[in-house]
């Protein structure tokens, strides 16, 4: 929590500082959209649950000053196929491989959806880099920060338990203690990131951003136990973006 007061102070202290930069240029006040693409990383123990997943967001810019534009961004990513879902498991009891298929036909499923909305202050560092941009065939490096909320559900359904003791292993969900109960973990979670980019601008008004982040989220998956996965907390994930950005008004 007091990370995250702490980033979200910065950007707002930033933000003040650039709107009263003295040396300001043409491309001030202006205002920008942007859609990107990427590929989502797990990282730690979030891994031993999913592999990479894409994620799609929008940004809506206001370059501060030169030096300075504060961002507002919104991102789905959703991780599908998960462990232990997808993995076959061995059955003690007689040595076989058997899949989360349920009696029906149904197959278990390990999910978890992300919705997050933040505020990043991009920072372009050093005073040749800072006053390049907004010219065709230009570019420059920022760092980022940011913080806000991240709201995540996590499903695990239709898992056979791999604990039974009875031959024939039970699948059917009517029979107690065939399959686990579902579980879900859901929440608004505070979290932040931190991260770097280059920005390169096709014309004058409209920009190619590629950037690579990490995000530490205060949140938490319960363990699950039958199948040696760990408690996930805090969750932390790094990702790959490219976006295409369009600056208008000034």
């Amino acid at each position: 929590m007091k990370v995250l007061r702490g980033i979200l102070c910065g950007l707002i202290a930033v933000t003040f500082v650039g709107i009263g930069d003295t040396d300001v240029q043409a491309q001030e006040g202006k205002w920008g959209v942007g859609g990107y693409a990427g590929l989502n990383i797990p990282m730690r123990n979030l891994r031993d649950r999913w592999g990479n997943k894409p994620k799609y967001g929008g940004t809506l810019s206001y370059v501060a000053s030169r030096s300075i534009t504060v961002e507002i961004e919104y991102h789905f990513s959703d991780f599908d196929n998960g462990n232990p879902a997808a993995t076959p498991f061995t059955w003690a009891i007689d040595g076989l491989e058997y899949e989360h298929r349920r009696s029906n036909g149904d197959r278990g499923r390990s999910d978890m959806t992300f919705h997050s909305f933040l505020v990043n202050g991009l920072l372009f560092l050093g005073e040749e880099n800072s006053t390049r941009g907004f010219k065709a065939k230009d570019y420059r490096f920022y760092l980022s920060v940011g913080g806000g909320f991240y709201r995540y559900k996590s499903i695990n359904e239709g898992l056979v338990n791999p604990q039974q003791a009875a031959q024939p292993i039970n699948i059917d969900t009517a029979v107690p203690g065939g399959v686990l109960e579902t579980q879900i973990d859901q929440r608004f979670a505070y979290g932040g990131n931190l991260g770097a980019g280059l920005e390169a601008f096709v014309t004058d008004n409209m920009s190619v951003d590629l950037r690579a982040r990490y995000h530490f989220i205060v949140g938490e998956l319960r363990p699950i136990l039958r199948f040696d996965i760990e408690r996930t907390r805090p969750m932390m994930n790094a990702d790959l973006n490219a976006q295409i950005k369009f600056y208008f008004w000034r």
